[in-house]
């Protein structure tokens, strides 16, 4: 097999138009005929919704529920700061992420393997695993980051740099704890491996372990700092800790989180998604027998590869906890790499599997364009900017436009997805209401508690959430009491062909 551990000269010259072009894939799925950004979804709205918040003046944890680090909701609320609450934003944040992985992406695969291949890999990784996300979450920022340290210790590696690492280690905790701990918990068996590997002393491994945790330690506490002083730290256990533990860890996706319905039509993304899902593990499994086969090789990247393999493992061993198919994408990074370079490596199969790879990427690419053009060919102009958005999204949004006004109190139940768009506010500590037994009955009475307080005009209620019509508390559904709230206190005014009804307060219930 080919060895290739050395970093490939003129790298650097390939990088400026690598990511220009990595720049016109995303700009042409994040922006409809290049100016009107597409409305985009999935979990990163939590985030524009709690950086609303904070930027009104109300406190995380304590004004408003998130489990997670405050780490994204800050860099959202920075940028809403200096340009405003403007949907080019989330985009433009998109784009810049995902170009920070691109190069990230590429420096990691070019001290590995040749050039071309890691061109292909920053393609691969972009198109299959990025350009799915298109996600800007804490999972994101985190990966970012711990990867970032993956780096600096991939090649040399000094006490100066252990220590830099577990620093970066505790930036990501300030996005995702638990990412933060499986890379930590990672780098630790590494460094006993490479003493072990390297026959050093065990004060040494001591020294580096303790410049790890150190590193770590320090920067988590300054960044946290605040919120302990507010909170105090068993406010903070309880947020980060322990209510994942009992309320979201337990919250299982059917089907590992593959998506559906499977059918004919959605089986080009269900394939994408099962191949990530079978490449990871495999592809972990290979690399730590080849590690552990050239442990004594001097012409091997040990480093590198046993550093990639162990972190890339440990973070796809977190997340299966509560798996679902972008929770395994995010986490990815390591492995896509590593199963490049496999095919790298292996000269039997590689010159006809990379070409294969490379015109898999570029069909991929374009068929995602495309579809984002047809998916969402509708522009409205919404107090956040025009966008382009699908018919149902642009439907929905134009009723409740009509009938609202930005800076109104509106309570979405079930997706926070209209707040920015709408420059609505969202009166609830909760974030949103779910049908089982994740939105505690303490959670739901305080919910109805400030929707009467504040006199809210509009609920929006989500089908998912169960008929309106059930009004019995049930064992793995606190809802009932809410369904009996808004019965009594307002009237459906509308319904969406999706099933989401809207309910506007009744008159006659305002106090005086």
């Amino acid at each position: 097999m080919r060895i290739n551990p050395q970093i490939k000269h003129g790298s650097n010259s390939l990088l400026v138009p690598l990511l220009l072009g990595c720049s016109v894939y995303l700009y042409l799925n994040l922006f409809y005929l290049l100016r009107t950004p597409f409305l985009l979804s999935d979990d990163q709205v939590f985030f524009w919704m709690d950086a609303q918040r904070m930027l009104d003046g109300r406190h995380i944890y304590q004004d408003f529920i998130q489990f997670t680090p405050p780490g994204t909701d800050v860099i959202y609320l920075a940028l809403f700061k200096l340009f405003g609450l403007r949907l080019w934003v989330t985009n433009v944040l998109v784009l810049a992420l995902g170009l920070a992985f691109c190069w990230l992406c590429f420096s990691i695969a070019s001290e590995i393997m040749e050039r071309k291949s890691a061109i292909l890999t920053t393609a691969f990784f972009l198109v299959l695993i990025y350009g799915k996300l298109l996600d800007a979450t804490h999972h994101c920022f985190s990966v970012l980051v711990i990867m970032c340290a993956v780096k600096l210790c991939m090649g040399k590696i000094t006490t100066a740099r252990i220590f830099l690492a577990g620093a970066l280690l505790g930036i990501a905790s300030f996005f995702t704890q638990t990412h933060a701990a499986a890379a930590l918990f990672a780098f630790v068996i590494f460094l006993i491996l490479k003493r072990w590997r390297d026959k050093t002393s065990r004060l040494d491994l001591l020294r580096d372990e303790f410049l790890l945790f150190l590193g770590c330690a320090v920067v988590a506490l300054l960044l946290y700092a605040p919120l302990v002083a507010a909170l105090g730290w068993k406010g903070l256990w309880y947020f980060q800790v322990t209510y994942v533990m009992r309320y979201v860890v337990p919250i299982k996706a059917p089907m590992m989180g593959l998506p559906g319905p499977f059918n004919l039509r959605g089986s080009p993304k269900l394939l994408q998604v099962v191949f990530v899902y079978l490449s990871l593990p495999i592809v972990y499994l290979l690399t730590s027998w080849r590690c552990w086969r050239e442990r004594y090789s001097s012409a091997f990247p040990w480093n590198g590869i046993s550093l990639l393999s162990l972190v890339g493992f440990f973070l796809m061993i977190e997340v299966s906890l509560d798996l679902n198919s972008l929770r395994l994408y995010a986490v990815s990074l390591a492995g896509i790499i590593l199963l490049i370079w496999s095919f790298d490596q292996a000269p039997k199969i590689r010159s006809y599997t990379m070409p294969v790879m490379s015109v898999g990427v570029i069909c991929l690419a374009v068929w995602q364009t495309i579809s984002a053009y047809t998916v969402q060919p509708r522009k409205i102009l919404l107090p956040a900017g025009t966008v382009a958005t699908s018919q149902r999204s642009y439907d929905k949004l134009s009723w409740l436009m009509e009938h609202t006004k930005p800076g109104q109190l509106f309570f979405q139940a079930a997706w926070p997805g209209v707040y920015l768009p709408l420059h609505l506010n969202n009166p609830a500590f909760v974030d949103q209401l779910y049908p089982g037994d994740q939105s505690r009955p303490e959670e739901v009475e305080l919910t109805i508690q400030q929707l009467d307080s504040k006199q809210v005009p509009y609920v929006l209620w989500a089908a998912r959430l169960g008929s309106m019509d059930d009004l019995k508390r049930q064992p793995k559904d606190h809802l009932g009491l809410l369904r009996a709230y808004l019965h009594d206190r307002y009237s459906q005014v509308h319904s969406f062909p999706d099933g989401d009804q809207v309910w506007q307060r009744n008159i006659t219930t305002n106090h005086p």
